[in-house]
């Protein structure tokens, strides 16, 4: 059995995947002896499995490649889900393999069995069985669904008979196979005949990869004839026409979204942080709408008239940039002049600011490290990091908007900061760190790692939102308030602590967080919700001193 468990770790190491998360167990004993001496795979064991899958997702992120995974049956299994979740929606590489009982066992009240088959059959790319007692399947092709036609996860099912461990003194041999490709590219183009219209924004949603299309928005940025707006998560947030747009399109009145509005609206990626977004095209939809794939990954969250362009993004970019040499300037034009106001207005708004969350965020912001990665965890961090998206120069962000949950920041986080030497920053809040705290339970956790915390006693977002935030079950049932605080987390899992509660001491104690290489760091900064609250609403009232002169710039034209 174990000659057969080491082709298939052959084919998959055939393959290109070099990194390998090994959750502790004995089902899974021969493919975890058989990963751990493969001498072109690096392997780390970690006990948690939810943890661990997360882990594997930010490796492979921050890697741009396939990361594997291995459980052992059970339990063990159902608890990669959250994970593979995530990565089946952000199109994240994974290859997942969960050791089982003999199919016999399966439904006889036998120890850790449960029906494995098919287990995460509505959120993977593919699901296998690869039974080393009658290995008749070509598992090749299965691997190769991770990056083809489209990245995600994929789930390999191997049940393992006893003796586990008949092979554990003997030489391993790994077969030579045939190299297999793993990033093929779908050159199949169908472009439309021709550019009809002058208002037109592209819209780069999430994409762990999209800097890839860089060299494209640079060129159709220096032309200035189309509006570029990319998700803070897109890959492509330092290159576009504004960087506030989140904020734009969240203050504005009604009268200058309509200003705003473009006849064609052409949306590569996938979904977006922004709910201001969201609302301005569902209010205001544009004539057309074409969203450009080349794998069919295609959803309509603004209910417009989509029609799917099946194209290389690429190469429609680069026909876009010619087609688009007609275009007068003035609709991009209308848009950087509105940005100007809001960004001075905004400015003012945090210089005179009480100490709260967002303001916080925002000197953060101008203070990270460059060339650093920034992971942004879900609920508010993520929405505030969106609005000040133009303090992000030379900053790679990401965030687990798939699912949006809070389950795995941390160890997401953790995963990058593996994979890199460079400064990699999780912003986070209490909740969402506590909840993902086993994500410090990481042996292979460099000082790199640094994790800000903002601390506000609970989930702030049902502080702002307009359903719970006067609701008298809000502090005990949506925001569950919490006393605790980080110190003796850092302590237990040996990182530097920091802490801060007003600007002096954030300015000071930052600086100190980000220097020190000698362990990774913890800066937690504790926030009244009630200051947060008033200065969101202040924010919100923008629109009124802002807009009203911003009006008239759209309406002249």
């Amino acid at each position: 059995m174990q000659e057969e468990v080491n082709r298939l770790i052959s084919q998959i190491a055939n393959f290109g995947i070099r990194h390998v998360i090994i959750c502790p167990g004995s089902r899974n004993a021969p493919l975890t002896l058989s990963f751990s001496r493969h001498p072109q795979i690096k392997c780390y064991a970690l006990v948690d499995e939810r943890s661990a899958a997360f882990t594997a997702l930010g490796m492979a992120v921050a890697h741009g490649k396939p990361v594997a995974i291995v459980c052992t049956s059970g339990t063990a299994v159902l608890n990669l889900y959250p994970a593979i979740a995530e990565a089946f929606y952000s199109q994240i590489p994974l290859l997942i393999l969960t050791a089982d009982r003999p199919p016999e066992l399966i439904d006889q009240w036998d120890g850790q069995c449960i029906r494995q088959n098919n287990i995460f059959e509505k959120h993977i790319l593919g699901s296998f069985t690869y039974n080393p007692l009658n290995p008749s399947e070509d598992i090749n092709n299965a691997i190769a669904l991770c990056t083809y036609p489209k990245m995600g996860p994929v789930h390999i099912n191997v049940p393992l008979s006893e003796p586990l461990y008949e092979a554990k003194k003997s030489s391993f041999k790994y077969d030579e196979l045939p190299h297999v490709a793993n990033y093929v590219t779908n050159k199949s183009n169908n472009f439309p005949d021709a550019l009809k219209f002058q208002k037109i924004i592209i819209l780069a949603g999430a994409d762990a990869f999209g800097q890839r299309h860089k060299a494209c928005f640079e060129r159709l940025l220096l032309q200035g004839k189309i509006v570029l707006i990319a998700d803070v998560i897109s890959g492509l947030h330092e290159t576009q026409t504004i960087q506030n747009w989140d904020a734009l399109l969240t203050l504005a009145d009604k009268d200058l979204k309509n200003s705003l509005k473009p006849d064609l609206l052409i949306s590569i990626g996938k979904f977006t942080v922004s709910k201001g977004l969201k609302n301005f095209i569902k209010e205001h939809k544009p004539i057309e709408h074409w969203h450009v794939t080349n794998n069919h990954t295609i959803a309509n969250p603004f209910q417009t008239n989509l029609k799917e362009i099946e194209s290389d993004e690429t190469d429609f970019l680069d026909w876009l940039a010619k087609a688009a040499n007609h275009l007068d300037n003035s609709f991009n034009v209308s848009w950087i002049e509105v940005s100007e106001k809001l960004k001075t207005s905004v400015e003012l708004l945090f210089k005179t600011s009480s100490f709260n969350e967002f303001s916080a965020t925002n000197l953060i912001l101008d203070n990270l490290p460059k060339s650093s990665f920034l992971h942004v965890a879900n609920s508010m961090p993520v929405r505030f990091v969106s609005f000040l998206a133009d303090k992000l120069s030379d900053i790679k962000v990401y965030g687990n908007r798939g699912t949006s949950g809070i389950d795995g920041s941390t160890s997401t986080a953790s995963g990058m900061s593996i994979m890199t030497e460079k400064p990699t920053i999780l912003l986070t809040g209490d909740l969402s760190f506590f909840y993902d705290i086993n994500g410090l339970w990481n042996q292979y956790i460099k000082p790199n790692f640094k994790i800000i915390v903002l601390n506000n006693g609970g989930g702030g977002i049902f502080r702002l939102m307009d359903g719970p935030h006067d609701l008298p079950e809000r502090e005990d049932y949506f925001a569950t308030q919490s006393a605790r605080n980080c110190h003796g987390m850092a302590e237990e899992f040996g990182f530097n602590y920091y802490k801060a509660n007003d600007f002096v001491s954030l300015q000071t104690e930052f600086e100190m967080f980000c220097k020190d290489e000698t362990k990774p760091g913890i800066l937690e900064i504790f926030t009244k919700p009630e200051n947060t609250i008033e200065f969101y609403k202040q924010f919100k009232n923008i629109v009124t001193s802002c807009h009203s002169e911003a009006r008239g710039i759209f309406l002249s034209k």
